[in-house]
């Protein structure tokens, strides 16, 4: 009897110690969703867990949210196959593709999920599209991915296209070539990636002057200016530093409420009313542009706030951090 009690003990013990140990790797460990998704990101509705993976700049996590493909990186939701980001993707690539005096040649930073790209597809003469992505794991999932490939429509396979896995900044530094339309879509810098801020400051947007065509323009993702509306302005104020000439814009989602800024940075003067669209598209109509083109008053820049970012100093990082905190 004594015998049992112990070997049912022992069989107890076993099992607390590993149903613990997985409790730690689920909630609290390597295997925490906490690692991958922020409290404030996570969906209201209830999700599934695709995948999760960490590459070597960012934790990647795939959901599915009622049909939906979320992803995550660091934390924060960066893309999914959602309505919202075809508005958002129509408006950072056919603004600047209005705007621009040629569209033959265009340079992605940050395109490894293939939507931009799908945009900027449409143009019957782009005759070259660069995709760059420093990780060669999101790069993959855009090309491979079964429910992200459909969504993006296999931009990223599409004979146009050349993908590049590098450093956006290290890319252009290096390159030899110039094009008519850069479209910089990467998200903030944070803790946890601190480096994204070199590829907002003053010294990476000479480099990207340099690599503009004559007439060429600039298209700068500003994050959710309704919340953080200085980040923006800092944006600016680093772009007309280096000599670019700017037309803010941004894009108000009626479904998640969130208003996204851009700003528009080109190598000659830009009016706004001469902005005129090239392709039809489902969301960005005429009347639409006039919208994202006309800043809502509490985003207009009256008093000229907002600082310089450069190599040396945290500004955006700054701006993100009291955002954060509050």
């Amino acid at each position: 009897m004594d015998e049992l009690m112990w070997l049912a003990i022992g069989a107890a013990a076993v099992f607390i110690i590993e149903a613990g140990g997985y409790l730690y790797w689920r909630f609290l460990g390597s295997g925490s969703l906490k690692l991958y998704i922020n409290d404030g990101q996570r969906p209201e509705r209830d999700f599934k867990l695709i995948q999760t993976f960490k590459t070597l700049t960012q934790r990647i996590a795939l959901i599915d949210v009622s049909g939906e493909v979320w992803v995550y990186s660091n934390g924060e939701i960066m893309f999914g196959t959602k309505q919202d980001e075809n508005e958002y993707a129509e408006v950072i690539v056919h603004v600047p593709m209005a705007a621009a005096k040629e569209t033959k040649r265009i340079l992605i930073i940050g395109g490894g999920g293939g939507i931009s790209v799908r945009e900027v597809l449409r143009y019957e003469n782009v005759e070259e599209i660069i995709a760059v992505d420093v990780d060669a794991e999101m790069m993959d999932l855009g090309k491979n991915f079964d429910r992200l490939v459909t969504f993006n429509e296999g931009s990223l396979n599409h004979h146009r296209v050349r993908t590049v896995i590098e450093d956006g900044r290290h890319f252009v530094e290096e390159s030899l070539e110039t094009w008519d339309v850069i479209i910089v879509d990467i998200p903030e810098p944070t803790e946890r990636c601190p480096s994204l801020s070199q590829l907002f400051s003053l010294e990476f947007y000479h480099q990207l002057k340099e690599h503009l065509n004559p007439g060429g323009v600039v298209s700068i993702a500003c994050s959710t200016v309704n919340l953080m509306p200085e980040y923006m302005w800092s944006i600016e104020k680093t772009l007309k530093e280096c000599g670019l000439f700017t037309i803010p814009f941004h894009n108000f989602s009626n479904k998640t409420g969130v208003d996204w800024g851009y700003v528009l940075a080109s190598t000659l003067p830009v009016q706004r009313d001469d902005i005129r669209l090239k392709v039809t598209v489902p969301f960005l109509t005429e009347g639409r542009l006039k919208d994202v083109l006309e800043l809502p008053y509490y985003l207009k820049n009256l008093e000229n706030k907002g600082d310089i970012q450069t190599d040396q100093n945290t500004v955006l990082l700054d701006i993100v951090r009291r955002e954060l905190n509050n």
